[in-house]
C-alpha cells in the first residue's frame, strides 16, 4: 500500500497464508479497511501493547465483529508487520504468544521467528 505517509506494510508469511486459504473470507473488507487506515495514519491509529528494543507490539480494534488486528511496528522507520487477526476472546492468549515471538525475534532474527 502506498499512502500519504509513505508507510510500508508487510504481511508476514503465516498471516498471508491464512488470508489466501480463505480463513478470513468474511472479514476481508474489514481487514483491508484497517490496512488502509494504517497506511494513511501510521502509528497514530495503533494501541501499543508492548515495547522491545525498537519494536512496538500494537493492536487495532474492531467492535463489530469483536476482532483485533495485531501489528509489529518498527520505531526506526515507518514499517508495519501484520501479524495476526483474532477474536477478542483469544486476546490474552494471542498477545502472550506475540510477545514471546517478538522477544525471540530480537534474539534470533525477525525472518526466522515470523514465518
Amino acid at each position: 500500500m502506498n499512502g500519504l505517509a509513505d508507510n510500508e506494510i508487510v504481511l508476514i508469511p503465516s498471516f498471508e497464508k491464512k488470508l489466501k486459504s480463505g480463513k478470513f473470507k468474511s472479514h476481508e473488507k474489514i481487514i483491508l479497511s484497517l490496512l488502509r487506515k494504517l497506511d494513511i495514519m501510521g502509528r497514530a491509529c495503533l494501541k501499543i501493547l508492548d515495547v522491545a528494543d525498537h519494536y512496538l507490539l500494537c493492536e487495532m480494534k474492531v467492535m463489530k465483529p469483536p476482532y483485533r488486528l495485531y501489528v509489529l511496528a518498527d520505531k526506526r522507520n515507518k514499517k508495519f508487520y501484520i501479524l495476526e487477526w483474532s477474536h477478542k476472546e483469544k486476546q490474552n492468549k494471542t498477545i502472550g504468544e506475540l510477545r514471546l515471538k517478538m522477544f525471540l525475534a530480537l534474539k534470533s532474527g525477525f525472518e526466522r521467528t515470523f514465518n
